[in-house]
């Protein structure tokens, strides 16, 4: 996510420690200043961090002050600002649920860095309901602004984005599992490349070839990225001209076969997974209980054999109505990704037609298979800074978070792809 942080004089030593944690985290920081204890006028970057948002430039704010008051009081007389002062975990998540606030504000000489690292973890980790009761509110709201604000320039104004998937439009979600619902897509990533180098280093040094490493950012994505673990396998070996055994299902993971080093992969999967568990993302997990109160049906849809695992450790393996995984695809016989066969059948479980579905994927394979399945709406999540590429491969509308489906736009609404 881009988090734009501002602070004035005596916010400085508290965002520092927050920037520092907030990268940890992955997220991209934007600093709007100021950058160091001399004093300044807080109004100044308040404003300048809320244009950030009003811009399109970054996803939510962190705003530090003394006491959070003043910058809070600054902040919101911004259009489209909705700036909460929160010094407690509860009000740090319901302000996003319930009130879609964009700008969490803190005191920084107010509380210390542990409880405002709690805080931030909370804000972020929350997503807009986008129930009525909420939507209501927020419109109300919006009015305010537009009868004391008229003479505030349109463009200038929030525009509120209606909802992307509802039900008169679309009956059921399908959703990719790795880097959509699970944070687990890196992990595959490592373990390609683990299992690979290893090979190919082997394989340099009996044919007196120059070793070649597995690229994440070049092969991962083009040849096993969302596919099925052995055809993944086939396809990036067929790209290095290396030709192996085909070998069974039941190859030791010693084996140079095709099926050896896919188990060979798989075990490092199921080691890393021991070790550290698996996350879900809270964007989506949110998304998901929203489609799940508008009565939309969900599937799971992942040529991963390790998909049953990874929900319960991510503790979301309640919240499918179908799950279409690699067990499910080889027993049936499906054509992996890119072809749509899996995503058929998901919706055929669950009794829905295509065009009444919605397929959300972040591979491009995936989203090939999303657009060669005629689905309703395909939506690429470039988690990886890829929009173009999932745009061309045939997402309909690419956005980096599935939270982004939940809120409101500060600049613009959500516009699908060309």
């Amino acid at each position: 996510m881009r988090i734009v942080i501002g602070n004035d004089h005596a916010g400085f030593s508290l965002k520092e420690n927050l920037s520092d944690y907030l990268r940890q985290l992955g997220h991209e920081i934007i600093d709007v200043g100021t950058k160091g204890t001399e004093a300044v006028d807080y109004p100044d970057y308040a404003e300048t961090l809320g244009k950030t948002l009003m811009d399109g430039k970054a996803d939510r704010g962190v705003l530090i002050c003394g006491s959070g008051v003043g910058a809070s009081v600054a902040a919101n007389k911004l259009p489209g600002i909705r700036a909460g002062l929160c010094h407690d975990t509860y009000s740090a998540h319901q302000g996003v649920e319930h009130d879609d606030m964009n700008v969490l504000v803190l005191g920084g000489r107010v509380i210390g860095p542990e409880l405002a690292r709690e805080l931030v973890k909370a804000y972020l980790g929350a997503a807009f309901t986008r129930e009525s009761r909420h939507r209501q509110r927020l419109q109300k709201i919006e009015a305010i602004e537009g009868r004391y604000g008229a003479d505030i320039p349109q463009r200038e104004r929030r525009t509120y984005a209606p909802p992307v998937i509802t039900h008169d439009r679309y009956d059921a979600v399908l959703f990719d599992m790795d880097g959509v619902i699970t944070d687990t897509a890196s992990i595959h990533a490592t373990c390609w490349k683990v299992m690979f180098d290893a090979f190919l280093q082997r394989w340099a040094m009996q044919n007196a070839l120059p070793f070649r490493a597995f690229d994440i950012g070049s092969d991962y994505k083009l040849y096993v990225d969302g596919k099925p673990r052995y055809q993944g396998v086939r396809d990036f070996l067929q790209s290095r001209s290396i030709i192996l055994p085909e070998g069974t299902p039941q190859d030791a993971p010693s084996a140079d076969t095709v099926y050896g080093l896919g188990n060979r992969k798989n075990g490092l999967v199921n080691r890393r997974l021991a070790a550290g568990g698996a996350a879900a993302y809270p964007g989506t997990v949110a998304f998901i209980m929203y489609l799940r109160r508008m009565g939309v049906k969900i599937a799971v849809v992942t040529s991963s054999q390790n998909c049953e695992e990874v929900l319960r450790a991510a503790k979301v393996e309640d919240l499918f109505d179908a799950r279409v995984d690699g067990d499910v695809i080889a027993s049936q016989k499906l054509a992996g990704k890119p072809a749509p066969d899996s995503f058929l059948k998901a919706a055929q479980m669950l009794g829905v037609a295509p065009d009444r579905a919605v397929v959300i994927e972040d591979a491009l394979s995936g989203v090939r298979a999303g657009a060669q399945g005629g689905f309703g709406l395909v939506i690429g999540v470039a988690r990886k800074g890829n929009v173009t590429e999932l745009k061309a491969h045939g997402a309909n509308l690419v956005v980096n978070d599935l939270a982004d489906l939940l809120t409101t736009s500060v600049g613009r609404p959500i516009e699908p792809a060309a």
